[in-house]
């Protein structure tokens, strides 16, 4: 008798991770939010669980409902937006928050302003966006172009652009300026001939620019 159940034991263990693989894998309901910005709800982001093999998207408040397993990974990805990846094990809570940031390429911050993912009433962000003209050389200089396609700006004899709301109390109140993807120091270099279009960004949307950025963005693309 003592010989069947000590056979019995061993066979028992040797069978128990085929028994432990069987077994479905638990699955976990996850709630949550997807903003970006100043907490700005973001609709339309496509959530997906890499075990689970499921998919929602985020309503038109920013909420999602998603069933993973247990031990999963979640992927928020928007087409303007860098994918963001949250791992799911049994001591993620129910409820979860995802903020989304923006992919920094030129196009992508213009396509941020609309498209869908942020309501028109929620947005707290501006950008204003010249673009589509054949040259500039009819201009005499950069600031030139500024001066006259733009309203809310005051150029100073320094080269110093001040673009009308954003201010700091203890810092330069001059735009942060980005040519082609990198932050310089000036832009006097630039003819007006090389210019391919100019975007003016302030508030929330030139957030994704660092702290720096609190006083505006000049953002401008050169013809190759």
């Amino acid at each position: 008798m003592k010989m069947n159940k000590t056979i019995f034991l061993a066979v028992l263990l040797c069978l128990s991770p085929l028994i432990a693989k069987s077994q479905p894998n638990q699955t976990k309901t996850i709630y949550g939010k997807v903003t970006t910005l100043d907490n700005l709800p973001v609709c339309g982001i496509e959530i997906s669980s890499k075990e689970a093999k499921t998919k929602t998207l985020s309503d038109s408040l920013g909420n999602f409902v998603i069933v993973s397993f247990k031990k999963d990974k979640l992927k928020f990805k928007g087409k303007i937006f860098n994918n963001q990846n949250v791992k799911i094990s049994s001591e993620t809570p129910d409820t979860i928050s995802v903020n989304m940031t923006f992919a920094t390429s030129n196009k992508n911050v213009e396509l941020a302003i609309g498209y869908g993912y942020i309501k028109e009433k929620d947005r707290t962000q501006a950008i204003e966006y010249i673009k589509h003209k054949q040259d500039y050389c009819s201009y005499l200089s950069i600031y030139d172009i500024l001066r006259n396609n733009f309203n809310n700006l005051v150029i100073n004899d320094d080269g110093c652009v001040i673009i009308r709301g954003p201010s700091s109390l203890y810092a330069s109140n001059c735009a942060m300026y980005v040519v082609d993807g990198i932050k310089v120091n000036n832009i006097d270099y630039i003819s007006p001939c090389e210019v391919k279009d100019i975007s003016v960004l302030k508030d929330g949307s030139a957030a994704i620019y660092g702290s720096r950025s609190a006083t505006g963005v000049i953002l401008i693309n050169l013809r190759n």
